[in-house]
Parts: C-alpha cells; sequence; structure tokens
C-alpha cells in the first residue's frame, strides 16, 4: 500500500524528506513565476541550507511552468535504497573504487528563493 507525504515549498532551503522510498512526485507550480525544483540524496545537515557539498542529484533544476504540474515515477530505480541489507556507494576517483556512504537521505528544494511549489511524495 501506498504512503502520501504532502509539503509546501517556499525557498531553496534543503529539506529533509527522510528515507522512506520515494515512487512517485508531483510538483505543482502554485508560484505566479516559473519555479525549478531538485531532489538530492545527501547529508541531513544540508536541510535548512543551500549547500551541496557530497549532495548526489537525483533530479536538478527541474522547470515548472507557472500553472503547470511535473510528475515523475521513478521505475523502481529508488526503491529500497535504504532497507536492511542495501547499500549506496559513490565512486572515489582517487581509489578507482567505490565506497559504501551510510547516513544519507532525500533532500528536496526550489531552486530559487521566494517562490512556491505544492509537492506530492508517492512513497511505500
Amino acid at each position: 500500500m501506498a504512503k502520501i507525504d504532502t509539503i509546501q515549498l517556499s525557498s531553496n532551503n534543503f529539506i529533509n524528506v527522510g528515507v522512506e522510498n520515494i515512487i512517485g512526485l508531483v510538483v505543482v507550480n502554485t508560484h505566479t513565476e516559473d519555479v525549478g525544483f531538485d531532489l538530492i540524496l545527501g547529508e541531513p545537515t544540508l536541510a535548512g541550507g543551500t549547500d551541496t557539498t557530497s549532495a548526489i542529484y537525483i533530479l536538478k533544476s527541474v522547470p515548472v511552468p507557472v500553472g503547470a504540474t511535473f510528475v515523475w515515477d521513478d521505475d523502481n530505480v529508488l526503491s529500497g535504497a535504504f532497507e536492511a541489507g542495501s547499500s549506496i556507494t559513490l565512486f572515489n576517483a582517487n581509489t578507482g573504487k567505490f565506497e559504501v556512504k551510510k547516513g544519507l537521505t532525500f533532500l528536496l528544494r526550489l531552486d530559487t528563493d521566494s517562490t512556491a511549489a505544492s509537492v506530492i511524495l508517492r512513497r511505500q
């Protein structure tokens, strides 16, 4: 059974939306100008700020025109990423190997301050 989370975005500060699977995402532009948004994997400490140090972009600067809605169905690419036994690895160019990265979360933001959008996350 799916779970639906909703959130109102109004700035370019990241919001930590947790580690539950995201199996669908809807972003509705509720502003009077075009907006864009980002979805990343990153450290929970990125929440509340605009820093993207060590962030892994899933969606970057996705444009949503005035009055439009963006719908994304992830095709299970992210399913189970945070479940027991799963791992997320980052490539280390210095060693030429993938290394397990722990403590990541999903973070979401608008790419410009002083805009607005409604977001619906379909989760599992």
